[in-house]
């Protein structure tokens, strides 16, 4: 799969002292805004508790941008975006998004989510990609065997392998019901949280929590292109280490 790098000054603070480093920093140089809520896989939520998260600080996104050359190897490796052209659907509007919180003990995690939206002459979007990466200290599944083959609402999960040994969970709209996802968008008033259905995959990858949801026409989602999004995502995340 092709990649392109994401870049410029806000990546350089962000991603540079925290997600490649380990240590969290307060990015101050960029623009805090207010916001309401945090998403999480609403599935996988009483394995990671990502939904406890506290103290939490939003900050106004920045649209994707192409990659500088004189960006560090470093930084190559550890924060890279999809090509848009692979996606199954025009991404016209692409954006990146950082929330930051910090847990009962004071150490701060962040999660940062890319944005994929089509949009129509009339400006609405429908389609969509989006990846949610957030810090994590462990494997919250490492404890867990997950057997379930449906959710609770009756759509289909596929346990797949993303590594040797490591899984990564399919969450396949098929019934006209589904588990609420939830992601961040940009509004007048700041940083909400928007609840939609969606097509879904989770995984754990080197000190990350990875949650990823498209959104499609029904019949555009065949088997064919469940297995293209499988694979689109778990080279994903296999490419996105973070050097040690």
């Amino acid at each position: 799969m092709t990649m392109k790098r994401i870049a410029g000054w806000f990546f350089s603070l962000v991603f540079v002292s925290s997600l490649v480093v380990g240590c969290s920093t307060d990015p101050s140089d960029l623009v805090k805004v207010k916001g309401d809520g945090v998403t999480f896989s609403e599935y996988f939520k009483p394995f990671d508790h990502l939904d406890e998260r506290e103290h939490v600080k939003f900050y106004k996104p920045i649209p994707i941008i192409e990659s500088d050359p004189s960006l560090s190897e470093k930084m190559k490796t550890a924060v890279k975006t999809i090509d848009p052209t692979k996606l199954p659907f025009r991404a016209d509007v692409q954006k990146v998004y950082l929330v930051t919180s910090k847990d009962q003990n004071g150490k701060v995690r962040n999660q940062v989510q890319v944005s994929y939206f089509s949009e129509d002459e009339y400006g609405q979007s429908d389609d969509f990609f989006i990846i949610s990466v957030t810090e994590a200290d462990k494997n919250p599944l490492e404890s867990y065997d997950i057997t379930d083959k449906v959710d609770s609402v009756g759509n289909v999960i596929k346990k797949e392998q993303l590594t040797e040994d490591l899984s990564i969970y399919q969450q396949i709209l098929t019934t006209d019901s589904a588990l609420l996802y939830r992601y961040y968008e940009e509004t007048d008033k700041g940083i909400e949280v928007v609840g939609t259905a969606a097509n879904e995959f989770y995984a754990y990858y080197e000190g990350h929590i990875y949650h990823i949801g498209y959104s499609i026409d029904r019949e555009q989602n065949d088997e064919q292109m469940q297995e293209k999004m499988l694979q689109t995502v778990r080279e994903y995340i296999t490419a996105s280490t973070s050097p040690q």
